[in-house]
């Protein structure tokens, strides 16, 4: 038989039992351990991911995103979105060796659930080589509504910019193209446009530069089929950054957000999608502007985009299936292979069996797996609950505006579920004297290490490459097992505890780019529900690992009551301070979005959030009545008609079908809503009794031919950046802790009786 066993006290019932000797009690200490590894784990990780110092070629980036952001708003059919072209078209042409085209292209094609007519621009750079396979590097010019597009995507503009200037000029075995596409924002149509270019016959591949942050470094988060290849070389730029937990949740639907790649992958394309992620609380606002980029992000992309592009275009080949992959504090990156993968964690499961079998109380392990399984699931209801009670006090969406708030009230709470099934087996264990705190510490060790390596096994043989913390927990485990089995008495604890650290750094990683991302993301889905529960199910993921490291140390300092009452009174003082708190401040503000909506002869300004508090439900639409003289209308302000370039909308029908004429206008978007007996448009076929069809970028006007079995009630919205001086006294009315954006939309509907 086995043993790890710590010799701290001798066999007995927990220190201040009836008839158990006093001897040294490990409580302090051992949460000193934890608490020191906590520290080093995600200050550690932190320090670690922190952005490269601004050189050169960052600074000339970062002026880039300046001067577009200078342009203004870059939606399609403005003179901005022209002006942002020619600015990048004008740097180019500026560089030696570097081949530029203007790119004027229309057509039609379906994206998601509605079709999507435009005509848009694109500027396309090359610089050819040596093979006819091409490498295509893409940003976007234009930016969201309402957004000057800093961060999203101008300093991936610039940090391109500096990419061609420094590659242009030399022999590279693979041509490079660089698309500075003018269509992302609404509905993806540079990226559509491109594949009708004559240099998109050599693409085979592509590297999509995003935003949905202002800071941190460039994270790897998506890449498609066959692109093993290009997974490996991210090994060779300065600070490899990104895991497959990001694709994972892609892939999924659980990121409401589309990249370019999405129809360049339907294009049969493989590629990378990478995106800054840090400070998200800007992302298709006002806010994302040059001053909330952190320092160094700007050099980060540059020196990304010119390693990653530099090493692609000169490699033998960038072909190959995908492996899983990770890095480890953005100063090595990991890759395996799915086959691999199983086999390694096969062998792994099996020398888990054999330690386990040769332990002291194999029968208490397992039995102690079991309640770690059940310690998972608690620990989802748990995260529930923290939501729910958040909800309930008040205190709902606080760490939006308090992104702290996360790592006080569920985050402790979850990973304590996740331990509190195998406490209360050991409390009954212990009442019939089987067992002692250092035996039990022995026994949760052994038992989560069993859970970790069947749970990795089985996410390896389904393919979820997302649960390689598992597979490093298992691996870890093992290794630390057999070492701590060859020392003596209080060395024993040196590699579990080294074990520990490690697994807690790649936790604390995963756990700070997961909660980086979500926070911001989570508090702006528009939603009928508090996303408190949501969020809590995200920490429980990372409870659970966390508690797979402490578990042991928990039963270890035994007195599990003062741990118990600890998380309580945390998760109290976290609530009522949310509650207090609020979920919005000046830095972290709500995002408004307002529309003048024009329709036969009424005006009125609707407010929409991005959340589940409503404009209506915080009363804002009654505030702003008062600060702005304008009356109200249910839970919209009434304005005056704004003038706006519309064109005229004309609908004729027969038994069959019906044809809408759109007239020549200056809308930056149209959207034709078609509902009830449709089939299609255009000789597209719709289904579900709803057809949607985009019109961007085409003044010349539009014609939709609409294939029906029965009554239609059809929508025309005319979509304009320009508002009146209405909306502009709503958006100055609206309170420190809130801002907005406003659009006017000129409506014309059409309904047939029964529709």
């Amino acid at each position: 038989m086995t043993s790890l066993r710590i010799p701290t006290r001798e066999a007995g019932r927990e220190p201040g039992t009836d008839g158990a000797p006093r001897r040294r009690d490990p409580f302090w200490t051992t949460w000193a351990v934890v608490v020191l590894l906590l520290v080093v784990s995600f200050g550690g990780t932190y320090l670690a991911t922190r952005p490269t110092p601004e050189g050169d070629t960052g600074r000339r980036a970062l002026a880039t995103s300046q001067r577009l952001q200078d342009i203004g708003v870059r939606v399609p059919g403005t003179e901005e979105l022209t002006r942002g072209l020619d600015l990048v078209e004008g740097e180019l042409r500026g560089i030696p060796g570097l081949q530029v085209e203007r790119q004027h292209a229309s057509g039609t094609y379906r994206f998601h659930d509605r079709d999507v007519a435009y005509a848009v621009d694109n500027v396309v750079a090359r610089i050819p080589g040596e093979s006819g396979d091409a490498l295509l590097v893409n940003a976007h010019v234009d930016s969201a509504w309402g957004s000057t597009g800093a961060a999203d995507d101008g300093l991936a503009v610039g940090a391109m910019i500096e990419a061609a200037r420094q590659l242009a000029g030399a022999d590279h075995r693979r041509t490079v193209v660089f698309l500075f596409n003018g269509g992302e924002e609404v509905g993806l149509t540079g990226a559509d446009a491109f594949t009708r270019h004559p240099w998109a016959r050599d693409v085979r591949w592509f590297l999509n530069l995003e935003s949905i942050g202002a800071g941190g470094q460039p994270l790897m988060f998506n890449a498609g089929a066959d692109s093993g290849a290009l997974v490996e070389l991210v090994g060779s730029t300065p600070r490899p950054y990104g895991s497959i937990v990001g694709q994972t949740l892609f892939g999924a639907g659980l990121i409401n957000s589309d990249t370019d790649s999405r129809v360049w992958r339907g294009a049969g394309w493989s590629g990378l999608d990478y995106a800054i992620i840090e400070n998200g609380y800007g992302y298709d606002t006002p806010l994302d502007r040059t001053d909330r980029i952190t320092p160094g992000t700007a050099q980060s992309y540059v020196d990304l985009a010119t390693g990653y592009v530099g090493a692609a275009v000169d490699d033998s080949g960038v072909a190959g299936a995908t492996p899983y992959y990770f890095d480890v504090l953005s100063r090595w990156w990991v890759t395996v292979d799915p086959l691999v993968a199983v086999l390694a964690l096969l062998v792994l499961a099996l020398a888990v069996g054999v330690l386990v079998w040769r332990s002291a109380r194999p029968g208490q392990v397992v039995a102690s797996a079991g309640a770690g399984l059940l310690g998972v699931l608690a620990a989802v209801v748990a995260g529930v609950l923290a939501g729910a009670l958040a909800w309930l006090v008040g205190g709902s969406h606080a760490w939006f505006a308090h992104p702290w708030l996360v790592y006080v009230v569920p985050l402790p709470l979850t990973v304590f579920a996740a331990v509190l099934p195998q406490v209360l087996l050991r409390r009954r264990r212990a009442r019939r004297a089987q067992s002692t705190l250092d035996s039990s510490a022995e026994v949760v060790w052994y038992a989560n290490l069993l859970l970790v390596a069947a749970l990795g096994l089985l996410a390896a043989v389904l393919g979820v490459g997302a649960a390689y913390l598992l597979w490093t927990a298992t691996a870890l485990g093992v290794v630390a097992t057999l070492v701590a089995l060859l020392l003596r008495g209080r060395w024993r604890l040196v590699p579990l505890v080294v074990a520990a650290v490690v697994q807690g750094l790649l936790v604390a990683e995963l756990a700070r780019n997961l909660l980086t991302l979500a926070v911001p993301m989570l508090g702006r889905v528009p939603a009928a529900i508090p996303m408190d529960p949501v969020l809590g199910v995200v920490v429980a993921l990372v409870g659970v690992l966390l508690a797979f490291v402490l578990g042991p140390f928990v039963f270890h300092g035994g007195h599990v009551r003062r741990v118990a009452l600890a998380v309580v009174v945390v998760t109290v003082a976290g609530l009522v301070t949310g509650a207090v708190a609020g979920p919005y401040d000046a830095s972290r503000p709500k995002y408004v979005e307002a529309f003048q909506v024009q329709e036969d002869g009424r005006t009125r300004i609707e407010l929409e959030g991005r959340d589940f508090h409503t404009p209506q439900s915080l009363g804002l639409v009654d505030d702003l009545a008062g600060a702005t003289g304008l009356a109200v209308d249910g839970d919209t302000l009434v304005g005056a008609e704004v003038s706006v370039p519309s064109g005229r909308v004309d609908v004729t029908g027969s038994a069959g079908s019906v044809e809408v004429r759109l007239g020549a206008n200056s809308a930056n978007l149209v959207r034709i809503t078609v509902t009830g007996a449709v089939t299609a448009v255009n000789g597209r076929s719709f289904s579900g009794g709803e057809a949607v069809v985009d019109v961007v970028g085409r003044p010349e006007g539009f014609v939709a031919a609409v294939d029906r079995s029965g009554p239609v009630r059809i929508e025309v919205d005319q979509v304009f950046v320009e508002t009146g001086p209405d909306m502009a006294k709503v958006l100055d009315a609206l309170p420190s802790w809130a801002f907005g954006y406003g659009r006017t939309i000129a409506r014309d509907t059409y309904a047939e009786p029964g529709a």
